[in-house]
């Protein structure tokens, strides 16, 4: 029996799979044309295909326009796991292929739903103000999806990486056969372990000397059988061992650290701080239980390899959540129903998906790939990262550093799009690190819309009047202490502006004539004005948020 195990990639289907309505030529049998037209022109199709070839395809042959032909062009690239070919033009040919196959995984109506699926998380009811927030019903599809739609569609894909040759003269049967480079393909799809340790590209796992029998691969011929291939395949294919259902069934739930433990946030912030919230006023938490008693956050850090590292935050209500510890560095993480929150998340990430949150404030470190928002409603984003993708979101902001444009998905409406400018005291360490991401160009403003309506009822930028800056509340060690991607001009001109009124403000009390009562009285009423201010703006729950339930109970 083997002791292989097979698991499809999340990253694919998850940052790869674009929430968007499938091209209608983009089917099997011109994937199948594609295929053979790279093999004819040489080194510009295959093994390598360059972006001019592609362009040409997807505009004149499968009627994609240019933006979505670059969008598909520039997402495989950011998922490749080889050296980065965008520079140069160029993407693997038989995985660009593939990943042009896997999205007809979101081939739906959106007249329903913006995507079919099941939801791979806890479930409880949604509160009653928003039932009926947004016109899109947002679903994601979790990692038994994936796996199925590789399962139920193994013989295409295979098919796919099959000579055009060996395609046309032999079909399916037995005599068919893949190559090694085929399988090597195959592996952008799927990885392996031996020991659910260490992690394997697909096609060593297949070569192994004990799996040839089982995996049909000929040491003369250097291929495999399409036949006994594809059996393999499918006898080994499991859920991954190291997904969000594997984490859930193994209940790894961090150690919380007491709140009534913590006196201050300073150098020691380095594993994760979740602090309540003082006030109860918001209806959409039940009362009947503390809010961190529905709270998970769970991760497989301490056992997965690096690249299947998942950090999860599922249904965070009422809370201040903050995590900076280098052991997280490179993980996935997925935000899930967070409510009336503040998430700092301050360390280097590989990928991010926000679903289903609402009035939150999320502040993401350097992002490495890309940031997927779906069906979120009145929540501000903070991300540093290469791409930023939002499908179903209403009333969100989003400050932004991408040196790639912003996707704009179906769903979406009233979003505001503006600059980032906040800092931590490691980002700029962050932003030289392995999992940096280029600051320049910064693409904020310049989204691709994926939309036929009126985009002005779908995205604005924000106004400089109404930009301020945003303070990350927390001391940590490092070296970036002030905001180190630049602001353009008319922004930068706003805060000096604000600034200068402010300067003004103190210099003209400082001159004043006043009395040392109306001193106090000036004070007092400023200080009354400011927490009218606080509570109106919602900003008290972010400061209670941050105060320690024991110090509030002994100031009562």
């Amino acid at each position: 029996m083997s002791s292989i195990c097979l698991w499809v990639k999340p990253d694919p289907f998850e940052f790869g799979a674009i929430h968007a309505p499938l091209p209608p030529k983009l089917t099997l049998h011109n994937l199948y044309k594609l295929s053979i037209y790279a093999r004819n022109k040489g080194k510009a199709g295959y093994p390598k295909l360059s972006y001019s070839v592609w362009k040409h395809v997807a505009c004149n042959k499968l009627q994609i326009s240019e933006d979505l032909a670059w969008l598909y062009f520039e997402t495989f690239d950011m998922l490749s796991a080889s050296s980065h070919l965008r520079s140069q033009g160029f993407v693997m040919t038989l995985q660009f292929i593939l990943f042009l196959y896997i999205q007809q995984i979101h081939k739906i109506s959106f007249k329903a739903s913006l995507v079919l699926g099941g939801e791979e998380w806890p479930t409880r009811s949604r509160s009653p103000d928003l039932e009926n927030k947004g016109s899109v019903a947002v679903k994601s599809l979790d990692e038994h999806d994936h796996m199925m739609f590789v399962l139920h569609h193994l013989n295409d894909i295979l098919e796919l990486l099959m000579e055009p040759e060996s395609s046309a003269n032999n079909g399916c049967g037995s005599e068919a056969c893949l190559s090694i480079d085929a399988l090597d393909a195959l592996g952008f799809l799927i990885t392996g372990s031996t020991d659910n340790r260490a992690i394997q590209p697909l096609h060593e796992l297949a070569c192994f000397q004990h799996e040839r029998p089982r995996s049909g691969f000929s040491k003369i011929s250097q291929t495999f059988s399409f036949r006994q291939l594809q059996s393999w395949l499918r006898s080994n294919l499991q859920v991954n061992p190291f997904g969000v259902s594997a984490i859930l069934a193994h209940g790894l739930k961090q150690q919380e650290t007491l709140v009534e433990k913590f006196l201050s946030l300073s150098d020691t912030f380095e594993e994760h701080v979740m602090l309540r919230h003082q006030e109860t006023d918001h209806g959409n938490c039940s009362s009947k239980e503390h809010p961190s008693h529905r709270c998970r956050i769970m991760s497989n850090v301490s056992y997965a390899p690096l690249e299947q590292r998942i950090i999860i935050l599922s249904q965070v209500c009422k809370q201040t959540v903050a995590k900076a510890s280098d052991s997280y560095s490179g993980s996935m993480v997925k935000i899930h129903r967070c409510h009336y929150s503040y998430i700092y998340i301050l360390c280097p990430l590989r990928a991010v998906t926000v679903e289903n949150c609402h009035n939150s404030t999320i502040v993401l470190g350097v992002t490495k790939t890309a940031v997927n928002v779906i069906g979120c409603d009145s929540c501000s984003f903070f991300a540093v990262c290469d791409r930023v993708s939002i499908s179903g979101c209403s009333n969100c902001s989003f400050h932004l550093c991408t040196p790639t444009r912003p996707v704009i998905l179906p769903g979406n409406e009233k979003l505001v799009l503006a600059p980032y400018y906040t800092y931590y005291p490691t980002l700029e360490e962050h932003l030289k690190g392995p999992w940096g991401v280029p600051t320049d160009p910064n693409l904020w403003n310049d989204p691709l819309v994926l939309v036929s309506e009126d985009t002005s009822t779908v995205y604005r930028e924000l106004s400089p009047q109404d930009f301020f800056t945003f303070t990350i509340p927390f001391s940590m060690k490092g070296s970036t202490d002030g905001p180190p991607i630049p602001l353009p001009k008319k922004y930068e001109k706003a805060l000096k502006e604000r600034e200068r009124a402010i300067n003004n403000w103190y210099q003209l009390v400082k001159t004043s004539s006043l009395s040392k009562e109306q001193r106090r009285q000036l004070q007092k009423d400023v200080q009354e004005r400011f927490q009218v201010w606080l509570a109106e703006s919602g900003h008290a729950t972010q400061l209670n948020g941050l105060v320690p339930s024991h110090i509030s109970q002994a100031q009562k």
